[in-house]
């Protein structure tokens, strides 16, 4: 399956896709593959992904490329520097160090937290342009991505201010309603509505959304040992599994059902695996109750995957099978070149006990 991701770059030697698919889910991709990497010890990849943050970052060190239009595409790629941060890749020879990158962003990003109005949140985009474009639009997912990126960078640098901004972002979404008391959480809110704005949210529910949410309140858990956020973390797992999981597996309630998922629609529910798997990792309490939940879901992946997948399939199987991976915290190593493929062979390789380039048997 890995291998089946990278096969779909049109430059091999660069981890980004093609069109039509987005710059962000480039280094969302980027991040699945460094996951992949931590679970399943395979680092044949982290040249390119470590080149290819590094290219990204630009001269300013920052992530602001001219596809850099909103506040969550310049922190999708922040919250890959911060997982290869996290893995200890190595970085490049005279490359900027993973945190520095993940750090740049973070202290951009505070300075656009927004208080004219709504009394706070981060923008969808981060410039005006004509005022119908999403510059009004104060979207979960930007506020979530800046919300986790202060909780991981708290956590990894023990950093009190991250930790403060973290605090704060999660506290200026709830104050909104845009995460509710049964811990649904909704896509945005209009700055430009009302008197000071935020007056409604738009109540569509996508699967990534709860992700964000529930991986920052984990590494919060962990970091702090507050009990609210262990409390938070385990809402955003019910919430996960009410709305977001179908006969055994992920499901994206807002269009899966009826074929209607677009570029970026389609790439969701694999990232809500990710921060379930890192999840299970950081709370050892959930690894039984996501193990359950994502056991099935490899198993199904295991079943309907084909190497000629489109590129968001192939990268949510990869997700997928990596979360159950983490979450069950054990590895089979299979030699068929994918991850959860082997029908055959697996009594041998177990036997074997060792890593062919760190491919993994699931076992549901």
């Amino acid at each position: 399956m890995a291998q089946a991701v990278k096969a779909v770059y049109p430059n091999q030697n660069l981890a980004l896709l093609p069109q039509p698919y987005w710059w962000w889910e480039s280094g969302s991709t980027v991040d699945a593959l460094l996951t992949y990497a931590e679970a399943t010890g395979d680092k044949q990849y982290e040249t390119l992904l470590s080149s290819t943050i590094m290219n990204q970052a630009t001269g300013t060190n920052d992530f602001m490329t001219p596809d850099a239009t909103g506040n969550d595409d310049q922190a999708w790629w922040a919250l890959a520097a911060l997982t290869a941060a996290e893995n200890d890749v190595p970085v490049p020879s005279g490359g900027v160090p993973w945190l520095t990158l993940a750090q740049n962003v973070f202290n951009q990003q505070k300075a656009r937290w927004d208080t004219t109005r709504c009394n706070g949140g981060m923008k969808w985009k981060i410039n005006v342009g004509d005022g119908t474009d999403g510059y009004h639009y104060k979207s979960s997912i930007a506020n979530g991505l800046f919300f986790q990126l202060a909780a991981r960078l708290a956590k990894l640098s023990n950093d009190a201010d991250a930790l403060s901004w973290a605090e704060k972002a999660y506290d200026w979404v709830t104050s909104v309603g845009l995460i509710d008391g049964e811990f649904n959480v909704f896509d945005g809110t209009d700055d430009a509505k009302g008197e000071n704005g935020c007056v409604d949210v738009n109540h569509d529910q996508w699967s990534y959304n709860v992700g964000v949410f529930l991986h920052g309140s984990a590494v919060l858990a962990a970091h702090t040992s507050d009990a609210k956020w262990l409390d938070r973390t385990k809402g955003f797992v019910a919430s996960t599994q009410r709305t977001f999981v179908r006969d055994g597996a992920l499901f994206e309630e807002k269009c899966e059902g009826d074929g209607s998922c677009n570029t970026d629609q389609v790439s969701f529910k694999g990232t809500l695996a990710r921060w379930l798997g890192g999840t299970a990792v950081v709370l050892p309490e959930l690894k039984v109750q996501i193990a359950n939940l994502m056991g099935a879901n490899a198993a199904k992946v295991q079943g309907g995957w084909s190497a000629g997948l489109a590129a968001m399939d192939q990268f949510t199987g990869l997700e997928v099978v990596d979360a159950a991976v983490r979450a069950r915290g054990e590895q089979r190593v299979a030699e068929e070149g994918m991850i959860g493929m082997s029908r055959s062979g697996k009594r041998e390789v177990e036997k074997r006990g060792r890593s062919v380039a760190g491919r993994v048997w699931w076992e549901a």
